[in-house]
């Protein structure tokens, strides 16, 4: 996750600075400053009165002090944590103090007023930040011994001596070192004496409902907030709202007993729901659920009452229904006072959220948008021969079996990706089949299905028969997208209980037409000759397998109805691969599923098998499969140099006159300081953008749903989802998160100088939907977003489509091309990623991605040109890339027009050479093209072209192990059929002068050219 240099920011929303706030039963709440890496998020200030009064029989000791502090704490265990006093009128720290007593509800301090009367101050949470910069992990400080050991026994009392009579000082204040880290007023827990009152009140009550300001929201789940305990629960509910809001009501239910089926129902004119429990799920489905709530426990409760815009100056009424099976149900009657259109809120009432601490995005998470089957650019409508069982899309068919399964794959990409006007080169060598061992199967006629122009469907039964009888059955359910995804259901069911030696899909490919492989443990490049892999998702992050060349290809994924996307990027085995039971077909400690690659003749076969295994009658399984049919669209050499990018956002006036064209914002940065949640700063955003729009530079935003800022208001509500939106972990992490979000949650990247604290999230869920909805609000209007930069990615292809939908419609709106979406990966081929190559692991998004940036940890000096070409450069993809780790190599990056990225990397010398020849207009042919019209004399430095109407323009880089002297091979054919024809025919060859690359040299027709190891050159013929 590269950063931009380090820029301070104020919160976009500031929260309000007052000197006190109610939260706390016996004393004021306020907001203090201090270091707080010093002294930790928490203290009480304290008064120490001008009456001295010695302590009996200890002259020395005679200003000491006890001290009350009641803290009301969550930590488990306050007698192990370190509690420092500070003299305010000094600041000196008092030495001499002694803890007598430390419980979650007090601590009893006896200490020094080293300065006298005045104020002292009493931090009792201090931490130190442990652990990786990017990655704390905090602790508390223990309690350690500072007293001096007269001091403390001339003070203190023991089982054989009374405690001694000190003068009380007073506990005036609770203050935190910002209103987020402040434990007022959710977390102040309550008594032991006063969780007793509340249960004697309450006999008998399986649950209680405690209605909350949405502006508090619930964080403890353990444990109940003090003022709840002492006001106890209520069955109404009264504020006011703003018209045409989605208004929150937050309802804390607290478990006296276990409960389950818990279920929220909402009676309200405008309609409404309880988001917990009910929505729209990631997929456009509705989505419910019950909740089982433990005793002693707290689950905050979400409700979302739109208000329309109409009820201004009314009063909306909402009664909500809380039960769980077998007890009593609760209700709360809500009433909203809607405010007159003369006092309403502008935004609100217009359709906006306004401020994101009212929680109105939280209806986000029940959004359609972009829920449909329409194209996105470049693709085009998938077409259908039903007769010829035959579907097309953009440059590549598919033919089916009667079955419903492959019967061949073909493409017509060019040899260069440029074009679909190649010559067909079809991938299979038989048709793809699903065999049970004993069984012949008969299939029904396929039914098709136009979902729209972008999918096509289609379904088949399967009869199985062994001997006589019939064995088992098969529903067959097939799906093609535009983009080359074709997703296939396949659910086997035993009419009776059958033993099967194997249960495999088999796939024939032609030799030829798949050179190169990734993935199951294959690292991109060369395809073995033979591959033996089983299923390991403990540690290995691996499903699928992609075989091709560069125009033609295809990615097998191995899936069943249990799937859920594992995490990613450094995560992985917090949540890994659910193990598929059809395919892995665990028997005790070990798994019999497999797949297998072998190479004979002319032909590579793949078998994916599940060994032998006896299925019951009835019981399912789903051999579910998925092919991504390679490349996905053609390349755009051009464009792609046309498009130069500027990673981080610098005044826009200097950054066009570097050259650049696309600026990219990063989070932490002022413009959008907070990771993956840019409308909390979207004034200052819109106002960079429009900048940049102003100087002819389009701007895309660091946004993705990997993880979420704690700075989100919505952070905490959605850790009260059941582990819907955020994993499952062990928790720790920085302290604020310790603090306030407690457990069960993985901690995630740090970026220390705009103090942001982030959260993992699931991968798959609603949040999809809030997503999605957040993309539209930042790309609308004449100021809105370019693009996004994607850091790693966290959802899948069904919602990249979406996210792909919202921002090219928002570019459509406002007449510019767009969007500009790039991936950035680190090489995820490591122990702690599960070793999935990137390319390989975000395939399916590949159609939706505009370029690739791979990444940190790859290495771009020591690995071969078809590890360049599959792993890195996504040319076999559609795409094309640009280099990170250390710069790259520039010379080998030219070779598949790749560079690092500015500002890190200084491109302008590069990006003037291309202007001076028109590259962004010309014509690439790769190395890997056998029509390309230069080549060298040795097959380790490899030769790129690109012609213009001028001439051509020649990259050379060596794999060479030692410096080669090479000569230039003209393919004359197709310099001919070139932009240049036969220009450059006979004329000299020079190396411009290309600062930091290359200095001026000059070659006659069939002169020897010196390539030292690992560099190249950049040369102009015809020019």
């Amino acid at each position: 996750m590269p950063l931009p240099s380090p820029v301070s920011s104020a919160p976009a929303y500031p929260l309000p600075s007052t000197s006190s706030s109610p939260g706390h039963p016996e004393v004021e709440c306020g907001i203090g400053e201090w270091d707080k890496l010093l002294y930790g998020n928490h203290r009480f200030v304290i008064e120490v009165g001008t009456t001295h009064t010695h302590t009996e029989g200890a002259e020395a000791a005679g200003r000491a002090h006890r001290v009350v502090l009641p803290w009301r704490r969550q930590d488990p265990e306050p007698a192990t944590v370190e509690v420092i006093v500070v003299s305010a009128r000094s600041g000196g720290r008092v030495r001499n103090l002694t803890v007598e007593q430390a419980t979650r509800e007090s601590g009893t301090l006896v200490f020094e007023a080293i300065d006298g009367a005045g104020i002292y101050f009493a931090y009792y949470l201090p931490y130190a930040m442990l652990g990786k910069p990017h990655y704390p992990q905090a602790q508390y400080l223990p309690r350690r011994p500072t007293a001096d050991p007269a001091w403390a026994a001339a003070v203190g009392g023991s089982a054989w001596a009374p405690e001694r009579r000190l003068p009380h000082a007073e506990v005036l204040r609770y203050e935190a070192a910002s209103e987020r880290d402040s434990f007022a007023p959710m977390n102040f827990t309550a008594s032991a004496i006063e969780l007793e009152s509340l249960h004697a009140r309450h006999p008998g009550e399986a649950f209680l409902v405690f209605p909350e300001d949405r502006l508090n929201p619930v964080s403890m789940r353990a444990d109940l907030p003090a003022h709840w305990v002492v006001n106890g629960p209520s069955d109404t509910f009264r504020t006011a709202a703003q018209p045409g809001e989605d208004y929150v009501v937050q309802l804390g239910l607290y478990a006296q007993r276990d409960l389950e089926g818990v279920s929220v129902e909402v009676a309200s004119a405008s309609g409404g729901h309880c988001i917990n429990t009910d929505g729209v799920d990631r997929l456009g489905r509705p989505w419910r659920r019950s909740l089982d709530v433990p005793a002693g426990t707290v689950r905050a409760l979400f409700v979302v009452l739109p208000i329309p815009r109409h009820a201004a100056g009314t009063t909306h009424y909402a009664s909500i229904t809380v039960s769980a099976t077998g007890h009593p149900a609760r209700n709360v009657d809500v009433e909203l006072d809607v405010l007159p259109e003369e006092e309403a809120h502008p935004v609100v009432s217009a359709g906006g959220f306004g401020d994101p601490r009212y929680l109105r995005r939280l209806a986000w998470l029940d959004s359609a948008v972009a829920q449909d089957s329409e194209l996105v650019a470049p693709f085009t409508a998938v077409t259908l021969d039903e007769s010829a069982r035959t579907l097309g899309i953009l440059g590549r068919t598919l033919q089916l079996t009667e079955s419903g399964l492959p019967a061949q794959v073909t493409s017509t990409f060019t040899a260069a990706v440029t074009s679909t006007e190649g010559p067909a080169v079809e991938l299979l060598s038989a048709p793809i089949q699903l065999d049970v061992d004993g069984v012949e199967w008969a299939h029904s006629p396929l039914e098709f299905k136009r979902e729209g122009p972008a999918r096509i469907s289609w379904r088949s039964r399967w009869t199985g028969r062994a001997g006589q009888s019939t064995a088992m059955s098969l529903e067959l359910k097939g799906v093609l997208d535009a983009d080359g995804t074709v997703t296939y259901g396949l659910r086997l069911t035993p009419g009776s209980t059958f033993a099967a030696d194997d249960v495999g899909l088999q796939l024939g490919l032609h030799r030829a037409a798949v050179p190169f492989a990734m993935g199951l443990g294959v690292p991109g490049g060369r395809r073995p000759e033979t591959l033996d892999w089983t299923w390991d998702v403990a540690t290995r992050n691996q499903d699928s397998l992609w075989l091709g060349g560069v125009n033609a290809g295809l990615q097998l994924a191995l899936r069943d109805g249990s799937y859920e996307r594992p995490l990613n990027t450094n995560f992985y085995r917090e949540k890994p691969l659910v193990e598929p039971a059809s395919w892995a077909n665990r028997q005790g400690n070990s798994v019999r599923g497999g797949v297998s690659l072998r190479t004979s003749g002319d032909d590579v076969t793949v078998r994916a098998a599940s060994g032998a295994r006896t299925m019951e009658a009835g019981q399912p399984l789903d051999f579910d499969f998925r092919l991504l049919l390679t490349p996905f669209k053609p390349i755009e050499a051009g464009k792609h140099l046309g498009k130069r990018y500027f990673h981080e956002p610098a005044e826009p006036s200097d950054i066009k006159a570097a050259g650049a064209t696309v600026v990219n914002i990063h989070h932490a940065t002022a413009p959008a300081p907070y990771i993956n949640d840019p409308l909390l700063s979207v004034e200052r955003l819109r106002k960079y953008v429009a900048a940049c729009h102003q100087n002819g530079l389009k701007a895309k935003i660091y946004n993705t749903v990997r993880e979420l800022t704690f700075h989100s208001p919505e952070l905490l509500p959605l850790l009260q989802l059941n582990h819907e939106i955020f994993g499952d972990g062990p928790g720790a992490g920085h302290i604020w998160l310790q603090e306030h979000a407690g457990s069960g949650y993985v901690s995630a990247w740090f970026a220390p100088n705009v103090e942001d604290i982030a959260v993992v999230t699931t991968g798959e869920s609603r949040w999809e939907n809030f997503y999605v909805r957040s993309l539209q609000e930042l790309a609308q209007g004449d100021d809105g977003i370019d693009g996004i930069y994607l850091d790693d990615i966290a959802y899948d292809r069904h919602a990249m489509v979406r996210v792909r939908k919202v921002l090219e419609r928002a570019c459509v709106a406002r007449g510019v091309a767009g969007p500009e979406i790039d991936l950035h990966s680190a090489n995820q081929f490591t122990a702690h990623d599960g070793y999935a190559s990137s390319a390989n692991l975000y395939m399916e998004q590949l159609p939706y991605v505009d370029r690739l940036w791979l990444g940190e940890y790859f290495d771009y000096d020591n690995t071969d040109p078809d590890y360049w070409l599959v792993e890195l450069s996504g040319i076999p993809f559609g795409l094309m890339g640009e280099m990170l780790e250390g710069g790259g190599n520039p010379w080998r990056g030219m070779v598949f027009g790749m560079t690092g990225r500015a500002p890190a990397v200084d491109n302008r010398p590069l990006w003037e050479f291309w202007a001076a020849t028109g590259l962004e207009g010309a014509q690439m042919r790769g190395f890997w093209d056998p029509q390309s019209p230069v080549r060298t004399s040795h097959p380790d430095v490899l030769a790129t072209t690109w012609l213009t109407e001028r001439g051509m323009v020649v990259a050379l880089a060596s794999w060479a192990g030692q410096t080669e002297d090479v000569t230039l091979i003209f393919d004359d054919d197709a310099l001919t059929a070139g932009a240049s024809g036969a220009a450059t025919t006979g004329r000299r060859i020079e190396a411009p002068p290309i600062r930091g690359y290359q200095p001026a040299a000059e070659y006659a027709p069939g002169e020897s050219i010196t390539i030292e190891p690992q560099r190249g050159l950049l040369l102009w013929i015809g020019y």
